[in-house]
């Protein structure tokens, strides 16, 4: 059946070959593509020309819509070259700003569950193709000899296709021999399905039919990654099986470990390597490149809770110049699965994630490579989103990477978990931007168009109308304005320009904390007061500071500001109830983890075990001394008289004097 059906399809590609203005036929497509081209992974579709001539397509049409075979016109300036290829990627949306220069998208997606893709041809014409249910990251088309139409061993999009095809898929292979810690040489067991061949790797190369031949149990001696892969005489390649061996090298302290690894070419690579600088005029890991790769995530107690693929890329901004780089790693579709299902975080009732981060902390001479999650922690219950995080190891390729901190990418999905949305379509229209929000450079997603026209309404408006007032109630989480400049404040976020906010379509704008690593850091006290409580017609800076200033000269607000000022102090920031637990719990973890960290990364001289555990201190101190000095910093920006003091504060003052008085 299947041979009569390809071989149908064949025939219907030659009659409307015979009957069309050109030979343009379609010849590969992929419905879920993992493989990333300008920051996008989308499906597509090619075209071939077998001409010896160009081929104009103005008046040509391609759809997987039988009722509407005019879905998509080409542009009136689209051409293939004689005997050239012509891809149109799949965006469901013509409107891509983000794509390649240039690119054809068209306004719909592909089904891996299967469909029809048709091409039109000006004269009415119509070519269409069968796609039955996909793999993802596999491609189907033509095979190299023109024999039907299969699934191929590799995608070649805008060039000839692969000569390898086949109708079916070989099991993915079992790696028996558990992952994991071992004090010794480990015997690696792996099966596989009747008849099929296991190749696999011990490099963190994906195997291929080159790889070696599984041929019984094999021994490794050190730390090693092995992959496997199964394959058949007439099946595609399987997808890859992964275990990490971690031998002679244990953890030192009860923490979670990460193990990332994947082919040379994606990670260190020169000419591709995302982990390296490369010799072009950008540094690899300064270009925003994605590729796929396999991760494990191990428990404190050292088993193994998640292995799957996923893509990753370098994330961080002036941290990517280090030998130890962020990360961020994306669950993917085409690669199994949408979702990283496991429970990572203690103080989060979310068991699956769209992404996380494993992210470098500074090494300079103020680090305590803890700040950012520990800071977050601490806000746990004023409402404020923060990215949940725990101390782990990292490997890379199966070697020791360091401490480094797993965190919740602050994406729209986490956002969602966050705010409770399950609606698909609202989670995709989300708006999130940074910083002042002003350029559209500092536009995560979405549009900061109607932040922009709220900013410059507060600027030149006094809210002392009802009408005024309630248009900016009707547009931001003055909840979340409130909370986000108050915590800010308190730890002296200096860098608070460094903010971030969303908002779910017909929602309010929403402050979130993000990156707030800079916090407990440095000594001048009232340094983040004096940046957020600025007067509303005073130049933007680099934090928003307008709305609230502009709430603020209202009476009423002002008033809620200040208690919340106390609410804040009182839930969270008394030293010995909420801050030095949080603190102590990280250090008692990442100290055992330190003088290895150090060893590996011996670059700061200056950066001691001694210095780290001065730093730990000083930031534990500043956070006790904190609270009462920005209180009172408030206050004098605020203009708040004694008694309102008194009335407002005296209580929290005295709590403070108790509960963050100096250590004896």
């Amino acid at each position: 059946m299947k041979k009569k059906l390809f071989l149908a399809l064949l025939l219907l590609l030659c009659m409307w070959t015979c009957a069309a203005q050109a030979d343009v036929v379609i010849n590969e497509a992929m419905a879920s593509s993992a493989i990333f081209v300008s920051g996008r992974h989308d499906d597509w579709i090619e075209l071939r020309n077998t001409d010896s001539k160009q081929v104009s397509l103005k008046g040509w049409y391609l759809s997987n819509d039988e009722f509407n075979l005019t879905r998509w016109p080409f542009p009136d300036t689209a051409k293939i070259a004689k005997n050239g290829y012509l891809v149109v990627y799949c965006a469901g949306s013509e409107e891509v700003t983000d794509g390649q220069k240039n690119a054809l998208y068209a306004n719909f997606k592909l089904s891996t569950k299967g469909e029809s893709v048709y091409l039109t041809d000006p004269e009415g014409n119509t070519a269409s193709v069968i796609l039955g249910p996909q793999f993802g990251n596999v491609s189907s088309g033509i095979p190299a000899d023109g024999n039907g139409w299969h699934f191929l061993e590799n995608a070649t999009p805008g060039a000839a296709n692969d000569s390898l095809y086949f109708d079916a898929r070989a099991e993915e292979p079992v790696i028996e021999t558990a992952a994991g810690f071992y004090d010794g040489a480990v015997t690696v067991t792996i099966t596989g399905a009747p008849g099929q061949q296991i190749r696999y790797t011990t490099d963190c190369n994906t195997p291929d039919r080159k790889s070696t031949l599984y041929t019984g149990p094999f021994t490794v001696e050190k730390t090693t990654v092995v992959r496997a892969r199964a394959f058949g005489e007439n099946l595609l390649g399987s997808t890859t099986a992964g275990s990490t061996y971690i031998i002679n090298d244990p953890v030192p302290a009860p923490v979670s470990v990460v193990s990332i690894y994947s082919d040379d070419q994606y990670f260190f690579s020169n000419k591709t390597g995302i982990l390296v600088k490369g010799s072009g005029n950008v540094a690899n890991y300064d270009r925003e490149w994605e590729y796929p790769a396999q991760i494990e995530y191990f428990d404190e107690n050292g088993v193994r809770q998640l292995s799957q693929m996923v893509t990753t890329r370098v994330a961080g901004h002036s941290s990517r110049n280090l030998r130890q780089k962020s990360l961020s790693v994306f669950a993917r579709s085409a690669l199994g699965s949408d979702t990283l299902d496991c429970a990572f975080f203690e103080n989060r009732p979310y068991t699956s994630y769209s992404a996380i981060q494993l992210r470098m902390t500074n090494s300079d001479n103020h680090s305590c490579r803890m700040r950012d999650a520990v800071l977050g922690e601490i806000s746990d219950g004023i409402g404020l989103y923060y990215q949940a995080g725990r101390p782990i190891v990292l490997y890379i390729n199966g070697k020791y990477y360091g401490h480094y901190n797993l965190r919740e990418k602050a994406n729209k999905d986490s956002l969602a978990q966050w705010e409770g949305i399950t609606d698909e379509a609202a989670i995709k229209g989300i708006d999130i931007i940074e910083g002042n929000g002003l350029n559209s450079t500092q536009v995560i997603k979405g549009s900061n168009a109607d932040w922009v026209e709220l900013v410059n309404f507060c600027k030149t408006h006094k809210l002392s109308t009802e009408e005024n007032l309630q248009y900016v109630l009707d547009r931001v989480d003055v909840d979340s304005l409130f909370s986000y400049a108050i915590y800010s404040m308190m730890i002296n976020n200096y860098d608070a320009g460094n903010v971030r906010y969303y908002r779910f379509p017909g929602g309010k704008w929403t402050f979130m904390l993000h990156d707030i690593e800079a916090g407990a850091m440095n000594g001048e006290e009232t340094k983040t007061v004096n940046l957020i409580l600025k007067s509303r017609t005073a130049n933007v800076g680099q934090y928003p500071h307008t709305i609230l200033a502009a709430l603020l000269e209202l009476p009423e607000y002002r008033e809620q500001f200040l208690r919340r000022v106390a609410e804040i102090v009182k839930s969270n920031l008394l030293y010995t109830e909420n801050v030095r637990p949080i603190y102590q719990k990280w250090r008692e973890l990442l100290e055992p983890l330190m003088p290895r960290q150090i060893s590996t990364y011996p670059f700061n001289k200056s950066f001691t075990f001694k210095a780290w555990q001065t730093n730990v201190s000083a930031s534990m101190t500043r956070m006790r001394t904190y609270p009462k000095k920005v209180i009172n910093a408030i206050c004098s920006k605020l203009s708040v008289k004694s008694a309102e003091k008194q009335e407002i504060f005296g209580e929290v003052i005295e709590l403070l004097d108790v509960y963050n008085a100096r250590p004896k």
